[in-house]
């Protein structure tokens, strides 16, 4: 009840030490039932008094949760919080409601301990959930390094979760380089390549994805030596030395995989400048007479130009660079490359080159003259490919090609097959316009094609005594032992109805009697290729399929300068 204005009046003319009596009993509310006495002296007095006194209440409030049973910590905490939450205010209060703080923070730690105990440690979600409870627990360190631990700091997603639930985190700083670092190989690992990942390696090499880089750069590295052994020719060779200048692959580690020897690595840097193998067409070409003609076919960068190089080399045949006139100089030029183990590149044109020589085999007065005849094959493969009715004639072989395919000399035709195509060829050329062309054509097309035409010609025929196949690069095969039945296989693969074709026009022509008239395959390689068109020149296949062709060849005896040469060196 309020009191009346006499009572005020009356309190107020008591001591201060008489009114905080009076308060500290409940008789009389301060400030509201002195408050018209604000500006009073005596009033400011008994203010500043009560902030060193508690209220009634308070003290009174304050004796109850004292008497609260012990053991019930819930009733003693939410008692606790009541207390401070409604008499904190008042100035007086302040003892009772440090003490009540300090109870109920040795309270919560009780309680939090017990609860830290059960928390799983290897739970971002339970560490959380005791955060969240315990806002201010004394375990906010370890809690924020073993989430930190805990998160997959591979996904941003987890990063910028631990950022949101520890703004000043421990880790925070760390957690955004980790950011950046992931948006960084983001970026280099999508479309990765060797210099791409040498040059993060080298830059970044703080980064936490280095050891993913590393690896990836391995796995690159491992299929890149794959492709330089699988196709040595076809591998740029500006890319390898860009890859060796990077430090990407050493000298070591190159010879360690057989990518290349001590010699051919020099010479990625040190070839010599070699003569060009360019041909020069000849519409009415001269052979000569009395000999065999070897013919070399085949689709374009089949190997023809290296089985010729590697014929010229054989150890038994010289050939006569005056009488061969065009393909005197070509031959020269070829012997260049081979000793310098360079394999020549693709030879564009629409030429015959041939070769007049002589074969003289060891303890022998018998001799073999033949022809080594290499035709072109460029304009006849491109012929096919833009020809929807596939009209292509001897000429599109090479031009003069007809006159020396229908001379009376006896003949042995091989074709030659390239076995690392996969059935399919590129070519390039250019129209009567000038503009550039290019189709994929299909080597079987071409191959039955060029049967088609000999089948069509009984002239040619006629005068043929083998028709065989060469499948080169045979060093891509495996080793010697194997090679051979991974050739036959492959042939089987993609010309098996050619073949079938063919040994029934060759029974019909007496053709390859010495195989029941079946045409024979024949491997064929200038040696271990290696990248840059270079290789470690072996005259083995060159001189088996020189003996081969003697075997087949019309010989006559000779008793002439190198037959005396022979029997003086024996």
């Amino acid at each position: 009840m309020a009191l009346t204005e006499q009572q005020v009046n009356m309190v107020m003319s008591q001591s201060v030490d008489q009114i905080k009596k009076y308060i500290a009993q409940g008789l009389i509310q301060f400030p509201q039932d002195l408050i018209k006495f604000k500006d009073n002296p005596k009033y400011k007095a008994i203010e500043k008094e009560l902030t060193s006194m508690p209220s009634h209440e308070a003290t009174e409030r304050w004796k109850e949760i004292e008497a609260l049973p012990s053991g019930d910590s819930a009733s003693i905490a939410a008692a606790l919080n009541e207390f401070i939450s409604r008499y904190s205010s008042y100035p007086g209060n302040g003892e009772l409601i440090e003490q009540a703080r300090r109870r109920l923070s040795s309270l919560t730690a009780e309680v939090e301990r017990n609860d830290w105990e059960a928390v799983d440690r290897t739970s971002i979600t339970s560490l959380l959930t005791h955060r969240r409870k315990y806002p201010t627990t004394s375990h906010e360190t370890d809690i924020d390094n073993l989430v930190w631990e805990l998160t997959d700091t591979d996904n941003a997603t987890y990063i910028n979760r631990y950022i949101q639930e520890f703004p000043n985190g421990l880790h925070r700083l760390e957690a955004q380089e980790m950011l950046g670092a992931q948006e960084l190989w983001k970026g280099v690992s999508t479309d990765a390549d060797l210099v791409t990942l040498s040059d993060y390696i080298q830059e970044e090499c703080l980064s936490p994805f280095i050891p993913k880089a590393t690896e990836m750069l391995q796995e690159l590295k491992r299929a890149e030596i794959i492709k330089m052994l699988e196709n040595p020719g076809t591998y740029k060779v500006d890319f390898l030395k860009l890859l060796i200048d990077e430090d990407i692959f050493s000298k070591s580690e190159l010879i360690a995989n057989g990518v290349c020897t001590e010699g051919t690595f020099d010479m990625l840097y040190n070839s010599p400048e070699l003569p060009s193998i360019e041909q020069t067409e000849n519409s009415n070409p001269e052979i000569a007479k009395g000999a065999t003609d070897v013919f070399l076919f085949g689709i374009p960068s089949s190997g023809k130009t290296c089985v010729l190089m590697g014929l010229l080399g054989s150890r038994n045949f010289v050939y006569d660079n005056a009488a061969s006139g065009l393909g005197g100089t070509y031959a020269d030029n070829l012997s260049i490359y081979r000793r310098h183990n360079k394999a020549p590149g693709r030879t564009y044109g629409n030429f015959v080159a041939q070769i007049q020589g002589m074969v003289y085999k060891d303890n022998s007065e018998t001799v073999y003259p033949i022809n080594l005849i290499e035709m072109s094959g460029e304009e006849f493969a491109m012929k096919i490919a833009l020809n929807p009715e596939n009209l292509v004639d001897f000429e599109d072989m090479g031009t003069g090609a007809t006159k020396i395919l229908t001379s009376d000399n006896r003949k042995i035709i091989f074709i030659v097959i390239d076995p690392t195509a996969d059935g399919l060829i590129k070519l390039s050329s250019t129209l009567k316009d000038g503009s550039p062309i290019t189709r994929i054509v299909e080597q079987d097309i071409i191959i039955t094609k060029m049967v088609n035409m000999l089948i069509k010609n009984p002239k040619v025929l006629k005068n043929t005594n083998a028709i065989h196949f060469i499948l080169t690069k045979s060093d891509t095969l495996g080793s010697r032992e194997t090679r051979d039945q991974i050739a036959v296989e492959r042939i089987k693969q993609l010309y098996g109805k050619t073949i079938m074709t063919l040994r029934d026009i060759c029974k019909t022509y007496s053709i390859n009697k010495s195989t029941d008239y079946q045409p024979s395959l024949f491997t064929f390689s200038l040696g271990e290729f290696h990248v840059g068109d270079l290789f470690e020149y072996d005259s083995y296949d060159a001189d088996k399929l020189m003996n081969i062709v003697t075997s087949m060849a019309q010989g006559r005896k000779d008793k002439g300068f190198f037959n005396s040469i022979q029997k003086k060196m024996s």
